[in-house]
């Protein structure tokens, strides 16, 4: 309306042509969004797990840097984050949301003359790969899945134009060049409602990259030439149609305001200003450009994106491009399922009940989902709103409701908050002198019975060697020997030298009646290991691994003791997995992890030993196991990152099963990777002890899952070094939500400042 008014406005001043002004009042604005922050650090680099260093913060650096120069430039510009801070702690997905959300906001009424800039830093797996890129949003890289904003859809050829000037501004500079200027669809740059692009400065997986990154002069030239590029970006006369759609930018207003005479209706404004640009003279009109020839309209084919699955067996041409077209297929069967394989969402069952309910500010029932995480997800998106579990009618999510139920510790203060009462006093009820308060009520309404005082007292199991140390795990876990009733009187054996046989092996320890893992070397059993095996009165060993692990020798000398001795061991670790995996039972879930390294098997371990699932060890080179291609039913949890469990695996398994049954949990380094696995079941450790051993050194770890077994506490890896802020902050959860009145460090490689700063958590 304003732009209609305006033209006739000027119609009737000026009869030469026609202008309007389609730009918002006000001055041009950056929108800088230095990427990830707080609990997302992005990238660790070349050198970030050592020193601290993430993709966050170099981010945080430039981007101030670029602000400093932008402002010379007489820009008005904004940050969506001035500190270390993340912008939704429930994903990382949302968090993007969240971010785009608060950058949005920022452009309200200016969008015409705003640009929204997302600076990070890259990393690949090459050592060696380099330089500075660009990317935008590009029409012709619309996903069928993830459609733009309508808004960036509309600022599309800007963000290109932006993307252009900006990039060759800082290339001119001397800066490397990586892939140059890419068109892609990324969350950020298809989701901004302004122009707009996402650096990607330099790889800090380059050693020498990285090193540059952190420099003040390096930083410096990319933030002058990139202003630089923003300022010759709004530095134009741009020519628009009747209805505000630029049609060419100009550097001269001249040229601008010739060639807008040979267009009916078109109007000339200065980027920079958003003012309508007009002239006293009146050029002759010049002959309009020939129109270029219109190209064919490639067709749209629409992938297949919706999955049909049943709970048990396999269907197969199950892939469709449209939900209608799924869901009819899939109402053929009972126990069927349709899945939208990109985002994991149930969108139709004839088995799954809708179990839970996104609520308004009102109470008011808004939508009914299959899934926790989907039904969050939708909640987010509202101003008030409420997840309700429709079995239970507890809330399980809400960004406007208070938790007024607090369990607090008569010796520790307060340890959790919920949003039910119920809730609440069952988790009260797990712990002595605890109490359940009302805040509403301002009064306690339910107090443990149990009245046991609080203590607290680290504990060390540690041997001279790695060997004694799993002699002294089991002696803690059966001190007095496997009781005569014990059905399974069994141990595993396994290699002290060589951790590939034996990643797997905790779940089978913990299904044969959590028996003691003790090691060995190669070519004779120890003297310790025999006396702790008759100490145990154990009458089955399990050796893991063949006799280039554990000589044919040990086996002969068990079975001349009157033990009964197996052997499972394959060709090669994978091999050795499947038949270990073979002797336990049929599960609702699997854990897979890279069997080209520990720490990740390992982790998986402390959690697969109380849910007692199966670890399934993958390789890119190798075909999907056996285990994993008749998971039908099950859940599959990926532990670890793309580069120890390949995105192709996961992609194959999404497809295999239904992408809703496929989860991966991972972190940038090892102790990430652990803490977010240790976060996501942390309700399945409800104990006062927890277990810590060293992540840098494999044996410990490997023999502690059966004292994660045994007092159904969780395993911490710790570093040699400093801990990370994921291990530190989920340390500290544990040690406030649960009463730790024991901490048992495993192993002799756990630094006594790590014991100091965990043993502080507890007091």
């Amino acid at each position: 309306m304003k732009t209609k008014i305006l033209f006739v406005l000027i119609l009737l001043l000026a009869m030469s042509f026609s202008p309007k002004d389609t730009s918002a009042a006000g001055k041009p604005t950056i929108i800088l969004d230095p990427g990830h922050g707080g609990m997302y650090g992005g990238t660790a680099g070349y050198s970030g797990n050592r020193t601290g260093y993430y993709e966050k913060h170099a981010n945080m650096e430039i981007s101030k840097r670029i602000k400093s120069e932008l402002e010379k430039l007489g820009f008005a510009v904004k940050m969506t984050r001035t500190a270390d801070t993340h912008f939704n702690s429930y994903s990382s997905g949302s968090d993007l949301i969240s971010r785009m959300r608060v950058a949005n906001n920022m452009a309200v009424g200016n969008n015409d003359n705003s640009v929204f800039v997302s600076v990070h830093h890259n990393a690949t797996t090459s050592p060696t790969y380099g330089g500075y890129e660009t990317y935008y949003f590009n029409k012709a890289y619309t996903d069928y899945n993830y459609p733009p904003d309508k808004m960036q859809a509309h600022y599309s050829p800007e963000s290109q134009r932006l993307a252009n000037v900006t990039h060759n501004s800082v290339i001119s500079s001397g800066v490397r060049e990586g892939r140059g200027i890419v068109p892609n669809s990324l969350y950020v740059t298809r989701n901004a409602q302004m122009p707009a692009v996402l650096l990607e400065v330099g790889y800090m997986s380059n050693p020498t990259e990285e090193r540059m990154i952190k420099t003040a002069e390096f930083q410096q030239k990319v933030a002058v030439s990139f202003a630089k590029g923003v300022n010759s970006f709004f530095n134009v006369y741009v020519v628009n149609d009747a209805n505000g759609k630029a049609l060419r930018h100009y550097t001269s207003k001249t040229d601008a305001l010739n060639y807008a005479k040979t267009i009916s209706g078109s109007y000339v404004t200065y980027k920079k200003t958003g003012a309508v640009q007009t002239t006293a003279s009146t050029p002759e009109p010049t002959p309009a450009p020939a129109p270029t020839p219109t190209p064919a309209p490639i067709p749209v084919v629409k992938p297949l994106v919706y999955g049909v699955y049943h709970s048990a067996v396999k269907i197969n041409n199950n892939m469709f491009a449209t939900e209608q077209e799924a869901e009819k297929y899939a109402a053929q069967w009972k126990n069927t399922r349709v899945v939208h394989t990109t985002t994991g969402n149930v969108v139709w069952s004839n088995y799954m009940p809708l179990k839970y309910t996104v609520q308004d500010g009102s109470k008011n029932d808004v939508k009914k989902f299959y899934q926790k995480d989907q039904a969050i997800a939708h909640a987010q998106k509202l101003a008030k709103a409420s997840v309700i579990d429709n079995t239970t009618q507890d809330i399980l999510w809400s960004n406007f409701q208070r938790k007024n139920f607090v369990v607090r510790s008569k010796d520790k203060g307060v340890m959790a908050d919920f949003y039910n009462r119920e809730e609440a006093r069952s988790y009260a009820a797990l712990w002595p002198n605890s109490e359940l308060f009302d805040i509403w009520a301002q009064k306690v309404i339910y107090t443990n019975p149990k009245t046991t005082a609080y203590t607290y007292s680290p504990k060390n199991i540690v041997g001279k060697d790695r060997i004694a140390t799993a002699i002294e795990v089991s002696k803690q876990l059966y001190p007095n020997g496997f009781a005569s009733t014990k059905s399974k009187k069994t141990v595993v054996l396994a290699t002290s030298h060589e951790y590939a046989d034996a990643l797997s092996a905790g779940p089978l320890a913990a299904h044969y009646g959590n028996a003691p893992i003790l090691l060995n070397k190669q070519a004779a059993l120890s003297a310790n290991v025999e006396a702790e095996i008759k100490r145990l009165k154990a009458n089955h060993v399990i050796i893991v691994g063949g006799t280039v692990s554990l000589s044919a020798g040990i086996e002969n000398k068990l079975k001349g003791m009157g033990i009964t001795v197996e052997r499972l061991s394959g060709a090669n670790r994978y091999e050795t997995n499947a038949k270990i995996n073979s002797k336990m039972p049929n599960t609702s879930g699997v854990f897979v992890a890279s069997g080209s390294d520990f720490p990740d098997a390992l982790t998986a371990a402390s959690t697969a030993v109380i849910k007692n699932w199966p670890i399934v060890l993958v390789n890119e080179k190798l075909a999907t196991p056996a285990r994993l291609n008749n998971a039908f039913g099950d859940d599959i949890v990926i532990i670890g990152g793309s580069k120890s469990v390949p995105a192709k695996i996961e992609t194959n398994l999404e497809k295999l099963i239904g992408s809703d049954k496929v989860m991966r949990l991972s972190g940038q380094t090892r102790y990430d990777t652990s803490t977010a696995v240790l976060n996501y079941y942390s309700d399945e450790f409800i104990s006062n002890s927890l277990i810590v051993s060293s992540g840098a050194n494999y044996p410990d770890a490997l023999v502690s899952s059966a004292l994660t077994k045994r007092y159904n506490a969780p395993l911490f890896l710790v570093p040699e070094g400093n801990m990370p802020t994921s291990l530190t902050n989920t340390l500290k959860t544990n040690s406030t939500e649960k009463l730790i009145n024991r901490i048992y460090y495993v192993g002799g490689t756990v630094p006594d400042s790590v014991k100091s700063t965990i043993n502080a958590m507890q007091k």
